[in-house]
């Protein structure tokens, strides 16, 4: 029940494009959820639909609903609840989603609860024809969180509670954009996102002065300076185009409602940025500096096994923002990539908890006791700082940004570098290049082996 509530809630996200979309051919599904958008002080949605037909032809002469809602809801686990709700237990039940007051936005003063827009007015007879294009268009004029459902009651009988899902195939275009109140300009992110460009260009400039200083630092101690060290360089480089492409494909939805091809830019930084973070964990986590041969068999069948679940990772996530939340396989590649995520994330941290175990175990057979002692501390705080980093970005952020304002969604991005830019900087310190740091690490470690 607790990790059904838990993926629930990493699941929980706002729509990615804001002109999107989504093409259902023979879909069942009672209810299909669009995702969610964050509205300011006004803005509009746009609907494009064309070629709706239903599979049993005589279910379009019945007079039960079909068509789109704009629910306002108080977070996007709400949305998520009422999907599930309107597609398990109240179909079950023979309710057609916009007539079950258990998922009727509930009233509170403001205009713009729940705008139903019906179609079953506009379906064609019981010849072949699907229904013929059709624009709708809608002012919103409330400030708040909204999700944008499609429902389909065609075969519902509230009497004898006997529901017949009858497949349903359109395409839909949607168009969601804010309005701003001075200028009239139009923004395409959700509210709560409005500045995300503006972060993730900051913390761009951020890493790249990083950049240059771990530059500094490698230059002048030249004579400590191992593998590990440019491939820790190499991370920091990938990390800034990752964040540049970021800002860009940010900007470009901000402004035109689509990435304009910066989504292939960035996904391929972030996973080349994905790659060589888990590498660069493990080999500091075995106490090398480079790949070498004699590495363990255990140690290089986790390294070989992390590149292409890396890879396979990111391609998980560019299928997923090139889909809507609508599309049927959504959730099975969400679920994908938790999955693949938290594998990454446990294989890494098992050579580092061998690596703190073996230094325990030569505390009591070695003199240099105090030397022992410190190269516990290293990996100790090491391996710390990397679950604390983990479970930061992968579990808690994801949650908090769940429970913050519809409003303030940007400072879950926001953090999630804030915690980046930590890691980074600390364990570049830890092992810079200096006698003192990393030399002693791996050269004790390797005599030890």
């Amino acid at each position: 029940m607790m990790l059904g509530v838990l993926f629930a809630l990493l699941t929980c996200t706002a729509v990615s494009a804001h002109i999107f979309s989504l093409k259902v051919h023979d879909d069942n599904r009672r209810v299909m959820d669009l995702g969610v958008y964050g509205i300011g002080h006004s803005g509009k949605l746009g609907l494009e639909v064309k070629s709706l037909s239903l599979a049993d032809k005589s279910a379009e002469r019945s007079n039960r609903g079909i068509g789109f809602t704009l629910d306002r809801v108080t977070t996007a686990l709400k949305a998520r609840q009422e999907k599930n709700y309107g597609k398990g237990e109240g179909a079950d039940q023979g309710k057609c989603f916009i007539e079950d007051d258990v998922v009727a936005p509930k009233p509170d003063g403001l205009p713009g609860a729940r705008t139903v827009f019906a179609l079953e007015g506009r379906l064609a007879d019981s010849s072949p024809r699907p229904l013929v294009d059709v624009v709708l268009d809608h002012d919103i004029s409330a400030p708040g969180l909204y999700a944008i459902f499609f429902y389909n009651c065609k075969k519902f009988n509230n009497e004898t509670v006997e529901v017949r899902h009858v497949p349903v195939s359109y395409d839909v275009r949607v168009t969601l954009y804010n309005t701003e109140p001075l200028t009239r300009t139009k923004d395409y992110l959700s509210y709560g996102k409005r500045y995300l460009p503006q972060v993730y260009g900051l913390f761009t400039g951020i890493f790249a002065v990083a950049l240059v200083v771990w530059g500094k630092l490698v230059r002048d101690s030249s004579e400590h300076v191992h593998r590990i060290h440019h491939l820790m360089a190499l991370l920091l480089v990938f990390k800034i185009l990752s964040l540049f492409g970021e800002c860009m494909r940010q900007y470009f939805i901000s402004t035109t409602g689509v990435t304009s091809g910066w989504t292939y830019f960035y996904y391929s930084f972030l996973t080349l940025k994905g790659t060589t973070l888990f590498l660069v964990i493990l080999l500091i986590g075995t106490g090398w500096s480079l790949v070498k041969p004699f590495l363990s068999e255990r140690e290089r069948k986790i390294m070989l096994a992390i590149v292409p679940l890396q890879v396979l990772l990111h391609v998980t996530l560019a299928a997923i923002e090139e889909m809507s939340e609508g599309d049927a396989a959504w959730t099975s590649w969400k679920a994908l990539l938790l999955l693949l995520d938290m594998t990454c994330c446990m294989a890494i941290l098992i050579p580092l908890i061998g690596s703190i175990k073996m230094v325990a175990e030569t505390r009591g057979a070695d003199g240099k006791v105090e030397e022992i002692m410190g190269r516990h501390k290293q990996f100790t705080t090491f391996y710390l700082l990397a679950m604390i980093y983990i479970y930061a970005t992968r579990i808690f952020l994801p949650l908090i940004e769940t429970m913050l304002p519809f409003s303030h969604t940007w400072v879950s991005p926001c953090l999630a570098e804030v915690a980046a830019l930590a890691f980074y900087t600390s364990t570049g310190w830890r092992f810079r290049p200096s006698a003192k740091h990393i030399d002693d690490v791996t050269n004790t470690k390797g005599e030890d082996v």
